[in-house]
């Protein structure tokens, strides 16, 4: 049985039009997530890909990669990468939508709860203590996290 867990993060208006792409991946590096894997890849949703979700891992320079996030945001795509912890193995897909949305699908080496019995509960609160510094400057107006079993 697979079990599929999410943050959905809602920008305030305001937040989201001032949202520059290359300052939020800085706060990310900033606050210890890495967008390259340990093959030294960058995966993500590539320029065009209209909505079907087509990730595509590959070597890229950091200048590269940050003038394709800004061609789709400027194109009004969905912008999809996935993040890593600096300090663990955990790791999530970072999807931006052209709303005022942000989702985090926690599929890498999910964190969870540790309980007596056999429960498998993610750990919400080790990933908004992870995340929320990255948005210090930034207004939240909601947040939903998710597991459907």
């Amino acid at each position: 049985m697979s079990i599929s867990a999410s943050i959905n993060i809602y920008l305030s208006e305001r937040s989201r039009t001032n949202l520059s792409i290359t300052d939020l991946f800085q706060n990310f590096e900033n606050e210890g997530w890495n967008y390259i894997n340990r093959n030294g890849e960058v995966t993500i949703l590539p320029l065009g890909d209209d909505d079907d979700f087509e990730w595509t891992s590959t070597t890229l320079h950091r200048d590269v990669l940050f003038d394709i996030l800004k061609k789709k945001r400027e194109q009004r795509e969905i912008i999809g990468i996935e993040l890593f912890r600096v300090d663990s193995e955990v790791g999530c897909e970072l999807l931006i939508f052209n709303t005022n949305q942000m989702m985090f699908s926690l599929s890498i080496a999910r964190k969870k709860i540790k309980v007596k019995d056999a429960i498998d509960i993610t750990d919400f609160s080790w990933y908004l203590d992870s995340i929320f510094p990255v948005f210090k400057n930034l207004q939240i107006e909601q947040i939903r996290c998710e597991q459907l079993l």
